[in-house]
């Protein structure tokens, strides 16, 4: 008998040795810092390659910052690159009033399935997520998720975000997820460019001359060696441009791990687009020389490279445009699905905010094909679902350019491709944001042919995707479908029971006003209400 419990208990044992194992392994994928006091956060946790100087010029953001955080009020903190952003945030970080605990998500994509929000035990300690480089985590898979979260604990929301395109960029993509920006960081805090004079009074705090900097505005512009590091990459040999270049151009395309870091075998298969091939042991010495010129970083078979100098200091051999460098990129990784999603989904994020949408979406959907040859619903089917849900979202936007119908219904087929593996039992919350996604699909479809058979077919994966975004489980994603409903709605009452349909468009609005309050989402409350008031004008009409 004993040993029959001694044999039950050890089994119980190894079962929860093996799932705390698991639980700790899934959270450490999604996170560099977990629950850290604030006061023992060391730089390179914050502010990664960048480098640190114990010396901070003090502005009166500073005060702005501490002072709402030490409030518990979320902070975003907006500027130009090399403003200082990353430095602001760890400084207020470890300025608090009282220690706060901080959680840093890395940059990657995000599983809605199996993704887990760590506990947290210390409940006398205020917590605060710093979403450092809002711009590159908004164009994560399912990063809302991860935020909607944070947000529903009340944790502190802080980030940083570049300014101009980069931040119209994330107020696009967080509204198409039915997040207002701007409401959920009341504290918007503009780091601003500063004068010369206060310029070389820093160079002289830190112990540069004028003459090594390279200052355009910015603090970030005096404390890197800018000037010499252009020195050194001008010193560089063709063949370590053309390394730089390559590295550069898949920067630009994103094709890199988060913190990038670029396999060496990306780098390789693009260096080698512009002519250049070695043995490995010719790449060793290259890239140690660019090591030793403090130009890369290695990481075992991988390559590490800051932003700013390959923003700032790598050149390209002859101008071009972005796009073409995408076009050029996209050719060179034929059949490198993990490279060529990511290209693909980079152009997404920047057709939303450029000019040449129609381009940039014509190149992610090439993208996405590309990967669908070799991402098989056999073979991989969960990559296979991600990927067409990532076409369909391609062919919705270019729906809004050029040829609506044809793309509409490319759209839907994708989607429906995605939910042959998204099923509601298996998977119910990827199983509704596709539902969701296709029902936007049939409603734009809907403004241009079968208007009526194509709105019930909304109002139908509407509701399909309403049995997981309940209300109280899922309040933003509720609100955002029910506003779909009722547009879907609306538009059947203009060709058939106008009074049936009037009266559940109306009812659909009104459940998506209980999440979009004017308090809490002032401007998706606006446009809903504004919807509503124009239903209720057309539905008294005769």
């Amino acid at each position: 008998m004993t040993e029959i419990i001694i044999g039950i208990l050890s089994a119980i044992f190894i079962a929860l040795v093996g799932f705390i194992y698991n639980r700790n392994r899934r959270i450490k994928a999604y996170y560099e810092i977990i629950w850290k006091k604030s006061s023992s956060l060391k730089p390179k946790e914050v502010l990664g390659m960048r480098p640190f100087n114990k010396y901070y010029y003090q502005r009166q953001e500073d005060n702005l910052i501490g002072g709402s955080l030490n409030k518990k009020e979320n902070v975003l903190i907006v500027g130009p690159p090399l403003s200082g952003k990353s430095r602001a945030a760890y400084q207020a970080l470890m300025n608090l009033s009282k220690p706060h605990d901080v959680i840093i998500p890395k940059c990657t994509d995000i599983n809605r399935e199996n993704f887990l929000f760590p506990k947290h035990l210390k409940f006398w300690r205020p917590r605060v997520i710093l979403f450092d480089d809002l711009h590159r985590l908004v164009e994560q898979q399912n990063f809302e998720h991860l935020l909607e979260i944070a947000m529903r604990n009340n944790v502190i929301i802080f980030a940083t975000c570049r300014s101009g395109m980069e931040y119209e960029k994330v107020k696009k993509k967080m509204l198409d997820k039915n997040m207002d920006l701007e409401t959920i960081f009341a504290n918007n805090i503009e780091l601003k460019r500063v004068l010369e004079d206060t310029g070389r009074k820093i160079a002289h705090e830190v112990g540069k001359t004028w003459d090594e900097v390279s200052f355009d505005g910015t603090i970030g512009s005096i404390l890197m060696p800018l000037t010499e590091m252009k020195r050194r990459f001008d010193e560089c040999t063709e063949v370590e441009k053309t390394i730089l270049r390559a590295i550069k151009n898949l920067y630009i395309c994103g094709i890199y791990e988060e913190n990038q870091v670029f396999p060496l075998n990306w780098i390789r298969t693009l260096a080698k687009k512009d002519g250049l091939e070695g043995k490995d042991f010719e790449w060793n010495g290259w890239l140690e020389n660019l090591e030793s010129k403090e130009l890369i970083a290695l990481v075992k078979d991988k390559v590490q490279a800051e932003e700013v100098y390959l923003e700032y200091l790598v050149k390209p051999k002859s101008e071009m445009s972005n796009l073409d460098i995408f076009e050029q990129t996209l050719a060179a990784f034929s059949g490198v699905t993990d490279a060529l999603l990511r290209l693909g989904n980079r152009a997404c994020v920047i057709g939303t905010v450029e000019l040449e949408k129609a381009e940039y979406m014509k190149t992610a959907i090439t993208a996405f094909k590309e990967a669908l040859k070799v991402r098989t619903l056999e073979r991989f089917p969960m990559d296979y679902a991600m990927t067409q849900n990532n076409l369909g979202a391609a062919y919705g936007i270019l729906a809004d350019v050029e040829a609506k119908a044809e793309n509409c219904k490319k759209a839907i087929e994708a989607y429906e491709e995605a939910l042959k593996v998204k099923t509601l039992e298996r998977f119910p919350m990827d199983y509704a944001m596709t539902q969701n996604n296709l029902g936007n699909a049939y409603g734009i479809l809907a403004d241009v042919e079968a208007q009526a058979e194509n709105c019930k077919k909304a109002i139908k994966v509407y509701e399909e995707a309403l049995k997981v975004y309940t209300l109280d489980r899922f309040p933003v994603q509720y609100g955002g479908t029910q506003n779909n409903l009722g547009n879907a709605y609306g538009t059947l009452a203009e060709v058939e029971a106008k009074a049936e349909n009037c009266r559940k468009a109306i009812e659909a609005y009104e459940e998506a006003l209980k999440v979009y309050t004017k308090e809490e989402l002032p401007e998706l409350h606006a446009s809903v209400a504004d919807s509503l008031r124009l239903l209720y004008v057309f539905c008294k009409g005769e």
